[in-house]
């Protein structure tokens, strides 16, 4: 069944597609901020990318479709589908896909697919984000990280793990048995940003290498007593006590809000840590430090094997 042009997809049927065996397909990577591309060989490997900074922000009103386009100019031609994930389909992006509820599968993301056309009335699909609910009944949203998420339990190969996708709105999602059931959201980097750019303390920062000694630091105090709020007043007042430079102020504040973050986030098995290498690489130290096994996946590698495991399901419904 092929759903109709620009809107959600349709119950819980797949959608039909080419099938994908032995063509290459085309995943789609766009969130607020960034619109990348990856062509796909028949095994998921990466034949060719680009990127640019057209988010859904950026989009002139009505132009997703000229601004897809553009993009793939000049990517060879298949018969693989196109599939986006991330905040294209938000209110504010090309269509708005309605979220499916945890426990999820993969089957649940494709069942929910909605269908847009681009060019010469090419298909293109959209993932849907994931809902749920925590103990308290309040709700939690995710657009894109779903597919990161099937792509690192792909990479991981853990029936049992939980992975942690650090950034702007850090992801905690709990995996077992190829569903993903249930996750948390914690809004890490961007308290980090207000706090550096917006507070007190950003104003006696100074750029500097890297400090992973105070990062440490900072890691270790967010394992104490008295609460993150009095945590963060700290990196004030080490400074006025000369117990820490100016340079290494940011990276002790880091560890106060990772180390609070991996602290009190309820983790089950190996994490799976999904990101940039230098942030992946302090979210697998900050585990460490409070006991956790862990391991780094490159967020390229998460999103084209979450789309391409997607692909194959849905050539497999055809």
């Amino acid at each position: 069944m092929m759903l109709p042009s620009a809107v959600p997809g349709g119950g819980d049927r797949l959608p039909s597609l080419p099938a994908t065996e032995g063509s290459a397909m085309i995943a789609i990577d766009w969130g607020t901020t960034h619109l990348r591309a990856y062509r796909l060989g028949a095994a998921g490997e990466i034949l060719a990318r680009r990127a640019q900074p057209t988010g859904i922000m950026a989009v002139a009103e009505g132009a997703f479709a000229e601004t897809l386009a553009a993009l793939l100019a000049g990517f060879e031609e298949d018969d693989g589908p196109v599939l986006m994930s991330g905040m294209v389909g938000s209110r504010q992006g090309w269509i708005e896909v309605p979220y499916r509820d945890c426990p999820a599968r993969l089957a649940d993301l494709a069942s929910g697919l909605g269908r847009v056309t681009f060019g010469q009335d090419r298909a293109a699909f959209i993932c849907p984000g994931l809902a749920c609910r925590d103990g308290d009944g309040i709700p939690d949203v995710m657009r894109g990280e779903e597919v990161q998420i099937f792509g690192a339990m792909a990479a991981g190969g853990a029936d049992v793990a939980t992975v942690c996708l650090p950034g702007t709105h850090s992801k905690h999602a709990r995996l077992r048995d190829g569903t993903i059931e249930s996750f948390t959201t914690h809004m890490t980097g961007e308290v980090f940003a207000l706090l550096r750019s917006h507070s007190i303390l950003g104003r006696t920062m100074q750029e500097g290498p890297p400090d992973f000694a105070a990062f440490d630091e900072g890691l270790h105090r967010a394992g104490q007593a008295g609460g993150l709020l009095h945590h963060i007043f700290g990196v004030r007042t080490r400074l006025l006590m000369g117990e820490l430079g100016a340079p290494s102020l940011a990276d002790y504040l880091s560890g106060i809000l990772i180390g609070h973050e991996i602290a009190r986030a309820p983790m089950a098995g190996p994490v799976l840590v999904v990101g940039a290498p230098e942030l992946a690489a302090r979210y697998v130290r900050a585990c460490e430090q409070f006991g956790l096994e862990a391991s780094a996946i490159d967020a390229d590698t998460a999103t084209t094997r979450g789309l391409h495991a997607l692909a194959g399901l849905m050539g497999e419904a055809a």
